[in-house]
């Protein structure tokens, strides 16, 4: 049994050392919140993965309108 509560400790120290020890994210000096959402926003590679997610959302949404009709239709 002592050893049980022995290797629970165990684990619970190893658990909270590596989650103190994980990597945040990392904030520029004096830089406000929105500010940053300005920053990600307007990234070239966040607008080309919006934009494709767009036009993947799009085709889809047209795919399942014409399953749609044509179910009506039958």
């Amino acid at each position: 049994m002592r050893n049980k509560i022995i290797l629970i400790g165990a684990v619970a120290l190893v658990a909270y050392v590596v989650g103190t020890r994980t990597p945040r994210v990392q904030v520029k000096k004096r830089e406000s919140v929105g500010h940053q959402i300005v920053r990600l926003w307007d990234d070239p590679k966040a607008r080309r993965r919006r934009h494709k997610a767009a036009k993947k959302a799009a085709r889809a949404a047209r795919k399942r309108a014409r399953r749609t009709l044509h179910d009506l239709r039958s």
